[in-house]
C-alpha cells in the first residue's frame, strides 16, 4: 500500500523542482538583460523601455516571493522584451 504513495511523491516533487528551476532560470534571463540593457546605456537613451523592465523585474521578484510560478515567469518575459527593447535603442544589441 505504501509503495504507490512513494511513488507518485517522488513524481510530484521532480515536477516540482522543475518547475522552479524554470522560473529561477527566467529571472536569471530577465536580470542579466537588465544588466546589459544598462551598461549599453539604456537609462538615459531608452528610459521608458529600461524602467519598465526595471520594474517588470521587481515585479517578478515579488511574485517569486509569494511563490507565485506563473505570474513570476509571465513578469519575467515582460521584463526580458523590455531590457532587450531598450538594449537595441541603446545600440547595444542586434537590431
Amino acid at each position: 500500500m505504501k509503495r504507490p504513495w512513494v511513488v507518485l511523491s517522488a513524481v510530484v516533487l521532480s515536477l516540482g523542482m522543475a518547475a522552479g528551476c524554470a522560473t529561477t532560470t527566467a529571472l536569471q534571463n530577465a536580470r542579466a538583460s537588465l544588466n546589459k540593457a544598462k551598461a549599453a546605456g539604456a537609462e538615459s537613451k531608452a528610459p521608458y523601455e529600461y524602467y519598465t523592465a526595471e520594474a517588470y523585474l521587481k515585479k517578478a521578484d515579488i511574485q517569486a516571493a509569494k511563490g507565485d510560478l506563473k505570474a513570476t515567469k509571465a513578469y519575467s518575459k515582460d521584463s526580458l522584451e523590455y531590457s532587450t527593447q531598450a538594449m537595441q535603442m541603446s545600440g547595444g544589441g542586434a537590431k
